[in-house]
């Protein structure tokens, strides 16, 4: 349960300014603190990731954190699953390698970005670059 207690002031020249004076709840600080941040977020810094297909949201959030089952990943971790980081054109095989230079998904890259288009927008873009983005991981043969 939620109290909120608010002072309106209204100064002369109209500008209507809102003080809270006190908040109140059973949540924990971290919980205020996430609610807090949220709503303080406009519309353009929010993610449009959750607007994703489940498959795309699983893609997208492995090439975001690295932890996905390119060779790089892969080498890197304890178990050592493969045993070179390496991709097939010699360099290391990494979501931005594979995102913006390999030259074995260089034609399906050109199709679905036929504009340069930084890394950043590809990962963290409006929901249409995050859809190519998704879609051109799954295009590419590579299993994620």
């Amino acid at each position: 349960m939620f109290h909120f207690y608010y002072f309106v002031n209204v100064t002369s020249n109209c500008n209507i300014t809102v003080i809270l004076i006190q908040f109140t709840s059973q949540l924990q600080y971290k919980e205020k603190k996430t609610i807090i941040k949220n709503k303080r977020k406009t519309r353009a810094e929010k993610d449009d990731y959750h607007l994703l297909q489940r498959e795309e949201q699983v893609v997208l959030l492995r090439l975001r954190t690295g932890h996905n089952r390119l060779n790089h990943h892969m080498a890197t971790i304890k178990l050592k699953l493969v045993p070179s980081p390496l991709c097939p054109c010699g360099k290391n095989q990494t979501a931005e390698h594979i995102l913006q230079a390999c030259p074995y998904h260089s034609a399906l890259r050109d199709t679905t970005w036929p504009e340069e288009t930084a890394l950043q927008k590809k990962l963290y873009g409006p929901r249409e670059d995050l859809e190519r983005t998704a879609r051109f991981a799954l295009q590419s043969g590579l299993t994620i």
